[in-house]
This record gives C-alpha cells, sequence and structure tokens, in this order.
C-alpha cells in the first residue's frame, strides 16, 4: 500500500511539472506571437529588455520562488516590504527571476547557510544588505499600533 502511494505522489509530481512545462511553453508562445512592438512596450512597463520579459516568462510563475525563502533566512519580514516598499520588492522579485545562481541559492537555502554566503552570488545582496540594516520599531512602537490621526 504505502509503494502505491509513493508511486502516485513521484506520478502526481511529474504530471505537474509536465503540467508547468506545457503551460510556460503556451506563455512563451504567447509572447512570440506578439509583435516587436507590442514585446517592447510589455518589457518597458515593466522596466525590462525584451529579452529579459521572455526569461521571465520562460521561468514562469515560479521563477523567483527563493526570494521568500532567503527573505526569511535573512530575518527580514516581506509582509513589512510589501507595505513599505512595494516596488522594492517589485524589484528584487525581477532580479530573482532572472538570476543565473538559482541552482547555489537552492542549495544554500536548503543546507541553511544562504544567510552566510548570499554575498559571494545573490544579485540582490545589495538591496538585501540594505534592508537587513533598517531600525526596527521598538517595543514601544509596536504596542502603540498605527497612528489614527
Amino acid at each position: 500500500m504505502r509503494s502505491a502511494a509513493r508511486t502516485e505522489s513521484i506520478a502526481g509530481r511529474l504530471i505537474g511539472r509536465l503540467t508547468d512545462f506545457l503551460d510556460r511553453f503556451r506563455d512563451i508562445g504567447e509572447i512570440r506571437s506578439l509583435s516587436a512592438a507590442e514585446v517592447c512596450s510589455v518589457a518597458h512597463d515593466l522596466r525590462i529588455s525584451p529579452a529579459q520579459l521572455e526569461t521571465l516568462v520562460a521561468r514562469g510563475p515560479h521563477g523567483a520562488d527563493e526570494l521568500p525563502k532567503m527573505l526569511k533566512a535573512l530575518g527580514i519580514d516581506e509582509d513589512a516590504i510589501k507595505r513599505e516598499e512595494p516596488g522594492v520588492l517589485h524589484d528584487m522579485t525581477r532580479v530573482c527571476a532572472l538570476c543565473i545562481e538559482k541552482s547555489r541559492c537552492n542549495r544554500e537555502l536548503e543546507a541553511g547557510t544562504a544567510a552566510l554566503h548570499h554575498r559571494d552570488y545573490c544579485a540582490n545582496t545589495y538591496t538585501l544588505d540594505s534592508l537587513g540594516t533598517k531600525q526596527k520599531p521598538d517595543q514601544t512602537d509596536l504596542l502603540r499600533g498605527p497612528c489614527c490621526c
């Protein structure tokens, strides 16, 4: 019984990966079906090059899955960044999705060593360092809550 469940799990994962691949292939096809002017317009709106746009589409919706893990490893509150600096988080997501060091990043995150070594490979290092050095609110600020005036 246990091996049947394991086989279903493996089969389910393989089917999921195949579905993800086909979705990405479809998305790439949609981008390639646009005219050059349309691709440039979309890329311009996102503040990236057309080549970067194609890379982002090819990497799919999970292209920046490492970012939340890295933020957590560094003790940086992702929700606070979403509230206070949404543009910064957007840029960090883009940089992460375009990163060529995914394998190393995933190995370091898995090993629990990303916080020690991210400066050696992470393209978001400068931003991560600046976020990590921001002054944290003291306990009295947390107890007061948001200002109502």
